[in-house]
């Protein structure tokens, strides 16, 4: 989108039509401590190319790495150019929900498929049209299970430390502490959930896949949680969601996570969305956005923002939510994503991810010092333990354009394929990590 600054004239101009002889007057109400009244130390000005050569110069600083290894949260995947093209088109980068939403009926559509394609995928009853990213729905949900009395909540200690610390933030603005549970070979150790399960916790949150790539077993921790009349949050990549059982068919009260892994690239960290899906039980308790179809007075489909006040998110402490906006136009290549893939194609690249990454793994550790820390079933992510020196590891891989796996640990790494690595891009890896282990 193109922008031109106001010249001095039209600023001037503007300033006598409301009735102002300056700038200072416009901003009399703002403290003279917050101005600043020297230039700016930017050096003098320079013509358009001269800049595009010094930006060129630091992009050139960059390391542009031909494949990755690397996830943890943030993952590389294919993304069908229509992705890109549709959520480009100037309707939707331009628009904004405002608090007359119902005349924005195409940007309440789009709302409106997402949330119904997220309720499809995770069988679950309502969902929003988004929060700012996943740790942020992981704390939303949180709040959403607060009782009363609650003083605390349980948290896997195999959940992604991101998203544990953004929960101690939350918790810390409720004064709810948050308990770690144990974890039993890479996985919720289930004897310590229920002994900390106590009539003072609201609910737990489990990652799953895990943040060492594992599937929990969600069965039994909903089965232990509910005897304790505690809520379940389930973490969950979406991707993983076509190859296990739908968390609304386990008796998950409420699903969070991010959804970069539909069709968002990794862009440094964002913007991405949250998405947070709940069952009727929950509904009213769900923040921001909820999107719902009905007929206008003509008796045409319409749709309008729905269960909640709009001034549920303008009443500061009082509210139940401090999310007041959305991330319509992440959400909007999320439900491109998810309906250019269609059910089938979801499904392969499920298939793609799990498929790849146990080929890496079984190649990997074929070579002698590479051994798989946790023998749990595993999704696009992997721990191995290793003797060599990691950061030594990975910066042998740099050398060959190869982001390398997260260093966990003094010798452990999480190792993450997906289906957007190629064959010939695993075989490399595996060859300097060979390469590696011949170091004396």
């Amino acid at each position: 989108m193109s922008y031109v600054v106001s010249t001095d004239e039209e600023q001037a101009q503007m300033l006598k039509d409301i009735g102002l002889n300056g700038s200072d007057e416009l901003f009399k109400d703002v403290p003279e401590s917050v101005f600043l009244r020297t230039p700016l130390e930017i050096g003098k000005g320079e013509s358009e190319f001269e800049v595009l050569e010094q930006m060129e110069h630091i992009a050139s600083k960059n390391t542009l790495f031909t494949s990755t290894f690397r996830g943890a949260g943030c993952y590389k995947h294919l993304i069908p150019e229509c992705v890109k093209h549709l959520s480009s088109l100037n309707g939707f980068v331009t628009s904004y929900t405002p608090y007359q939403a119902e005349i924005s009926q195409g940007n309440l559509q789009a709302m409106f498929e997402y949330q119904t394609e997220i309720c499809n995928l995770f069988d679950m009853d309502v969902t929003n049209s988004s929060v700012y990213d996943g740790s942020s729905s992981a704390g939303e949900s949180m709040i959403m299970t607060l009782k009363r009395d609650t003083k605390k909540f349980l948290v896997s200690k195999s959940t992604n430390p991101n998203i544990k610390a953004v929960l101690k933030t939350y918790g810390f603005a409720k004064n709810i502490e948050i308990v770690e549970i144990k974890s039993k070979d890479g996985l919720v150790d289930l004897d310590d959930l229920k002994e900390k399960a106590t009539e003072d916790c609201s609910g737990i949150l489990v990652q799953s896949p895990n943040f060492y790539g594992l599937f929990e077993d969600i069965e039994d921790i909903v089965d232990a949680a509910h005897k304790n009349n505690l809520q379940v949050v389930t973490y969950i990549n979406p991707l993983s969601a076509p190859l296990v059982k739908s968390p609304g068919s386990l008796g998950v009260d409420i699903v969070c996570g991010d959804g970069q892994p539909l069709g968002l690239d990794r862009s440094f960290g964002g913007p991405y969305v949250g998405f947070m899906a709940t069952t009727k039980k929950n509904m009213r308790k769900l923040p921001g956005r909820i999107v719902g179809e009905t007929v206008d007075e003509e008796g045409k489909r319409a749709f309008v923002l729905t269960l909640q006040a709009r001034e549920q998110h303008i009443r500061r402490e009082k509210a139940s939510s401090s999310i007041c906006s959305n991330q319509a136009r992440t959400a909007l290549q999320c439900a491109i994503y998810m309906g250019a893939m269609g059910k089938q194609g979801l499904k392969e690249v499920a298939q793609q991810c799990i498929s790849k990454a146990h080929y890496t793994q079984k190649k990997l550790c074929e070579i002698e010092g590479y051994k798989l820390k946790y023998q749990g079933e595993f999704f696009d992510e992997f721990v191995i333990k290793t003797p060599y020196d990691i950061d030594e590891i990975n910066k042998r891989l740099k050398k060959d354009n190869i982001e390398g796996p997260l260093k966990i640990g003094k010798t452990s790494m999480l190792v993450c394929v997906t289906e957007a690595t190629s064959k010939r891009q695993i075989d490399k890896f595996i060859s300097i990590m060979k390469e590696v282990s011949t170091w004396s």
